[in-house]
């Protein structure tokens, strides 16, 4: 095994400053321990295995090429989403068609993977909490990202968040940098996804990100973004609808937008028109990703228990593909202890109850994994494997 060393200029408090980083080899993730920071799940065994090969590659330099479905040119159109046929015939295994490009949804996992944002370890605490540790473990998961030829995702990507002194100067530079030639990426926290019906033209959709006030940023969709969005995310629309002292979550948003830096009152504005939105659902302490209440419930009580563990990410793969819920890094087993979370009872989902346990019998084997039936057994769950002296799990974002 071997590590790169990358370097780039970034901005903090208010100037430029070298920056180095680690990476690791080409095609060596699997071989770090899953409790290292440079571990990378087998893309057999992870949401990266449900593309075709070559939609996501490691590069001989460690950094990671993909295959978009909107390339970043403002030029560039969404491609037409893959034939499933034909996808199947290109690998996709098990009956399972197997996606050509990666989406907005694709590349925000990828991201959050990427800056050892899915996991979680007690050395950690609050730390998430602070938008600025984000915001620079994800800009260094984007430098070692490339969409294109000559492009590393950072150059296209700006983060908004409250308290980040850097994050405002750091969104003009990236929008002007893209002008009219380059689509811009915006990432952050979101607040709110509404329907405006204005009186001076069409509705239109807004969406507003945590903090975004201090970036004097405004970005706008079609109307029909907001019944797109309510339909693919209902979880997440549901918690926006709350007051947001009751949302039990928070929701990450990765906008891919046009971009426009104009003047408003003497100040800058920068106005996004949003080509696509992908939202994810987060624990809001640890920003571990979570897609049930269960799941949550879960998240909550292996951070009380100073458990150490990461959440596998399915990207754009099916429904069809067994991923765990949760995965702990700090047990005996240096794969990590599986855990599910069943939280249908139905006769729809039995098939499916079954083939997961059939899995992890036999890969894993029998009791080496953990599952909880939340329907038989609502707010009480099993107790989790116990932790392996030997095992710290730290990590670093």
């Amino acid at each position: 095994m071997g590590l790169s060393v990358h370097r780039c200029l970034r901005q903090r408090d208010g100037r430029q400053v070298e920056v180095y980083h680690l990476a690791r080899l080409r095609n060596q993730g699997a071989l770090h321990h899953v409790a290292c920071s440079f571990h990378e799940a087998d893309p057999r065994c992870d949401g990266r295995g449900g593309y075709v090969e070559g939609v996501v590659r490691e590069r001989d330099d460690g950094r990671i090429g993909v295959t978009l479905c909107r390339g970043l040119r403002c030029l560039d159109v969404a491609a037409a989403p893959a034939d499933p046929a034909q996808a199947a015939r290109q690998g996709g295994g098990q009956g399972a068609a197997r996606q050509a490009r990666m989406t907005e949804l694709g590349l925000l996992h990828l991201l959050w993977e990427e800056a050892g944002l899915n996991g979680w370890t007690p050395r950690l605490g609050r730390a998430r909490r602070h938008w600025p540790v984000v915001r620079e473990a994800l800009d260094r998961a984007a430098l070692r990202i490339v969409p294109a030829r000559n492009q590393i995702l950072s150059d296209r990507l700006a983060m908004i968040g409250y308290a980040d002194d850097d994050g405002p100067a750091l969104l003009r530079e990236t929008a002007r940098n893209c002008g009219d030639t380059w689509r811009i990426l915006l990432l952050g926290i979101v607040d709110d996804i509404a329907l405006v019906n204005w009186k001076d033209g069409p509705p239109f959709c807004a969406l507003h990100f945590d903090g975004a006030g201090a970036y004097n940023l405004r970005v706008s969709a079609a109307s029909v973004w907001h019944e797109r969005v309510a339909r693919r995310y209902p979880m997440a629309m549901a918690a926006l609808a709350l007051p947001r002292a009751e949302r039990a979550i928070r929701v990450v948003g990765l906008v891919t937008a046009t971009v426009r830096v104009g003047l408003d009152r003497g100040a800058a504005l920068v106005r996004c028109r949003a080509d696509d939105i992908a939202l994810m659902e987060v624990e809001p302490d640890t920003l571990t990703p979570v897609s049930s209440s269960h799941e949550l419930a879960i998240a909550r009580a292996l951070v009380e228990q100073r458990r150490s563990f990461i959440r596998p990410l399915r990207f754009d793969a099916g429904r069809e593909a067994v991923l765990p819920d949760f995965v702990l890094t700090d047990t005996s087993d240096p794969r990590g202890t599986p855990m599910e979370v069943f939280g249908r009872a139905d006769e729809a989902y039995a098939a499916r109850r079954a083939e997961k346990a059939r899995y992890y019998d036999e890969v894993y084997g029998q009791a080496r994994w953990w599952h909880w039936d939340a329907v038989a057994s609502p707010g009480r769950w099993p107790d989790f494997p116990p932790v392996s002296p030997q095992r710290s799990g730290d990590g670093d974002a």
